[in-house]
């Protein structure tokens, strides 16, 4: 069986990053990308665009699938995006999982769907893709046919890949193999799906760094994938939607903000909740940041969220159980979107 897309490994290890953070009033807003992503989104790493580009360790993740990375890279060039100043957002969707027997490199490139938004200028990200690559076929979203961009082409072997970009009424881009991109067509939105949106609602919608699971439809596939010790596969039944998001401090000594959100069944959230003190004892046996509050637990008939402050020794140890390798977020260089 081939081995989950590394942004999807990516994504699940974001996960476990997100089970504290600081004690705040719930904001019933669902972040954009939630509302623009299509509906068959499995899972979706999500970071502000600048650090994302410059970040060391995302890039090595994204280089694990090459092709995927060579089309980004090819756009932001194009785009003479300055990584410095730009407060838009890149996001990584896991779009579906190979199917029983499907290996290769032409299955799992279907998979990964990358979007640009709420960049400050993009009517230039528009204009770079209009200019830079020529124009092949329509991709009809809401509608109407909007032009596909050639972003690479590659034939290796049995292997076809074709990479194309589109733009919608919104400014977006959107970059992905054609298997993904039709995932597109039907433009149902990842926040009509059950639970999405009232898990979406608990995470700050601003974070710098914020995460997605359908842990039903994903983990149904994954669990023998997982570490035996690891907490993913211990994740009860009847969870819809699970959020997450990151907010790094603002100097080496401040502790990170971190929120967990899920939803699902009754009898679904009603495991989870003693899933989740189970996850804040073995962070008690980690050293805490000086002063901190308890981890705030919020919990409703259909939903429940965690929040508190999280050291870098409480990152590194939810990583290490998750058996996967840590990612470093901070410090920010300036104050927090909260």
């Amino acid at each position: 069986m081939r081995r989950p897309a590394p942004i999807l490994i990516a994504a699940v290890a974001g996960l476990g990053s997100l089970f504290l953070l600081p004690s705040c009033k719930p904001r019933p807003r669902i972040p954009g990308w939630v509302q623009s992503a299509p509906a068959d989104s499995l899972a979706a790493f999500s970071g502000e665009a600048g650090w994302v580009i410059s970040h060391k360790e995302v890039q090595s993740l994204l280089a694990q699938e090459p092709l995927a990375e060579q089309a980004l890279d090819l756009f932001l060039q194009k785009a003479r995006i300055n990584p410095k100043t730009e407060t838009g957002r890149l996001t990584f969707h896991v779009i579906g999982l190979p199917q029983k027997g499907e290996t290769g490199l032409e299955k799992g490139l279907g998979h990964v769907l990358i979007q640009l938004d709420q960049f400050k200028d993009p009517k230039s990200l528009v204009a770079a893709l209009t200019e830079s690559f020529p124009q092949e076929g329509h991709l009809r979203l809401a509608g109407r046919d909007w032009p596909l961009y050639v972003i690479l082409d590659v034939e290796t072997g049995t292997v076809k890949a074709h990479l194309r970009a589109a733009s919608d009424e919104q400014g977006q881009i959107w970059i992905g193999d054609l298997p993904a991109l039709e995932r597109l067509a039907s433009r149902e939105s990842l926040a009509s799906r059950p639970g999405v949106a009232a898990a979406a609602e608990w995470i700050n919608p601003r974070a710098p760094f914020q995460g997605y699971l359908q842990p039903e439809a994903l983990l149904g596939g994954l669990r023998k994938e997982l570490p035996d010790s690891g907490t993913l596969r211990d994740l009860p039944t009847g969870v819809q939607a699970l959020f997450w998001s990151v907010t790094p401090g603002t100097g080496p000594d401040q502790p990170t903000r971190f929120e967990l959100s899920l939803a699902g069944s009754p009898e679904g959230i009603t495991q989870v909740t003693p899933w989740l003190q189970r996850l804040v004892a073995a962070m008690s046996a980690v050293q805490t940041a000086p002063g901190a509050s308890p981890p705030e637990l919020l919990q409703e008939k259909k939903r429940v969220g965690l929040r508190a402050s999280l050291t870098d020794a409480q990152l590194k140890f939810i990583m290490e159980k998750l058996g996967q390798p840590g990612l470093t977020f901070g410090p920010l260089s300036g104050p927090p979107k909260a």
